[in-house]
């Protein structure tokens, strides 16, 4: 059983280096990954500019949120 279990654990580690490996040769995704990273910085830094904007509408949103819930029941 042991044998099995050591042989299961050596076999899945081969299979996830190879695939590391082979993620790192491959550059067909490196464009989208490297675009998604840069969108995500973008949105990031324009949350962080206009964050008074945001929070102020938030807060208002929720205040309308808040102020019809208690009408319902």
């Amino acid at each position: 059983m042991l044998n099995a279990l050591d042989s299961f654990i050596i076999c899945t580690k081969f299979k996830m280096k190879n695939f590391i490996e082979e993620l790192k040769k491959e550059e067909l995704g490196v464009s989208a990954f490297v675009a998604t990273i840069l969108l995500i910085l973008i949105v990031v830094l324009l949350s962080a500019l206009f964050w008074n904007k945001i929070s102020e509408w938030f807060n208002t949103t929720w205040e309308k949120i808040m102020g019809s819930s208690n009408s319902i029941g």
